[in-house]
């Protein structure tokens, strides 16, 4: 019950990210703002842990995980129920910025309650399932935020969200213990001591290299599918999106096979293989729609999976166990500035270069990250149960 609290928990956080997705163009329209700018508002909320990413983490190290992560989900709620206040432009990116410290504080803290409550034969399972609460809870936003009102929805949007993270902040207060088994840290240096601890870094680096190359490439994907399949690029996005969805499965399974004691390195690289087979296929030939869909889908899990076995190793490359926080608010910097780099990026070497220029970046990031985990000792260990990485 601990873990499907804290699950919930994230999945709603991150719900924040997608939810105006679907309003681009009305923000556009009623504030009197260019798309760009509408697109801005959008992204805002992911500043905030592209610029404090450890700072907040650090925060979640010295205060306690749950005390953090509750101070998170209801600065994210308040930020979220002044939309129904936003008059203004202005005031709605402030409130996005808002949410993204909200986010940016529960996400990390929430990693740590993960490992917190996880026994240690069932802690990589645990945290890899934990790293599907992004791609999940982007696409409930997006959804929630579809079935708003077309007039105005930012009322309805803010209200609905607020609510459903009001009433899990209560459930995390009284449902999940204090009764941690990583005592909060109060050493000083925490910060530097994370950043020049080079397991550490080269994680969260390959963390948003990983992340990037998947964002990257559903991006990517509707432009080159959709004059194979005689489709619109907006058909053929939804059917990408779906095709998608299945990388949810790539972080079950590789919890499940780190818990069966498999080394971590090798369910990495096998993953990143994989991956780069099928996206070739995806997008370099010249296959029936079908077929690249499968492909496509079958490339999300391959390269879904290095996210999951990532996360579930935070622990391992942690300078010390009261320093998780900070490195989960690094690998969170990273994962957001992948993010918000990776789309723009593809999309303008395939702009200027072609499909086959686009496509061999985003196999150069997936053997980036597996070069930078590489040098991870850690992950040349097998993860059995009670031991760490020595």
């Amino acid at each position: 019950m601990r873990f499907l609290v804290v699950f919930l928990c994230g999945l709603c956080a991150a719900a924040a990210i997608g939810k105006l997705v679907p309003h681009v163009q009305w923000m556009s329209h009623h504030f009197g703002v260019s798309l760009g700018a509408s697109g801005f508002a959008v992204s805002a909320v992911m500043l905030p842990g592209v610029l404090l990413g450890p700072f907040l983490g650090l925060a979640a190290d010295r205060a306690g995980a749950k005390r953090v992560a509750l101070a998170g989900l209801a600065l994210l709620a308040c930020a979220s129920l002044g939309f129904t206040l936003a008059g203004s432009f202005a005031l709605l990116v402030a409130l996005r910025f808002a949410e993204g410290v909200g986010y940016s504080l529960s996400i990390v803290a929430l990693t740590v309650l993960v490992v917190e409550g996880a026994t240690a034969r069932r802690q990589a399972l645990a945290l890899a399932v934990w790293s599907a609460f992004a791609p999940l809870g982007f696409a409930l936003g997006q959804w929630g935020g579809a079935a708003a009102p077309a007039l105005n929805p930012l009322p309805a949007v803010g209200l609905g969200h607020a609510l459903a993270l009001f009433l899990l902040t209560l459930c995390l207060a009284f449902m999940v213990p204090s009764n941690p088994r990583i005592a909060p840290s109060a050493a000083p240096g925490v910060f530097l001591a994370v950043v020049r601890h080079p397991p550490a870094m080269r994680t969260a680096l390959a963390f948003g290299c990983a992340t990037a190359v998947l964002l990257g490439a559903v991006a990517l994907a509707p432009l080159v599918l959709a004059p194979r399949a005689g489709l619109s690029v907006s058909a053929t996005a939804q059917l990408t999106a779906l095709a998608a969805l299945p990388g949810l499965l790539g972080r079950f399974a590789s919890g499940w096979l780190l818990g069966s004691t498999t080394r971590p390195f090798i369910v990495f690289v096998s993953s990143g293989l994989v991956g780069c087979a099928f996206l070739v296929a995806a997008l370099g030939l010249p296959l029936p729609l079908a077929a690249a869909l499968g492909c496509f889908a079958a490339f999300q899990i391959a390269v879904g999976a290095m996210p999951g076995v990532m996360s579930a190793m935070l622990p391992w490359v942690a300078p010390g166990a009261g320093q998780l926080g900070t490195v989960s608010g690094l690998a969170n910097q990273m994962i957001t500035a992948g993010n918000l780099v990776a789309p723009p990026l593809v999309l303008a070497v395939y702009s200027l270069w072609g499909t086959g220029s686009a496509i061999a970046l985003l196999l150069a990031v997936i053997a980036a990250s597996v070069l930078l985990v590489a040098g991870v000792g850690a992950y040349r260990k097998p993860l059995a149960a009670g031991r760490g990485p020595g």
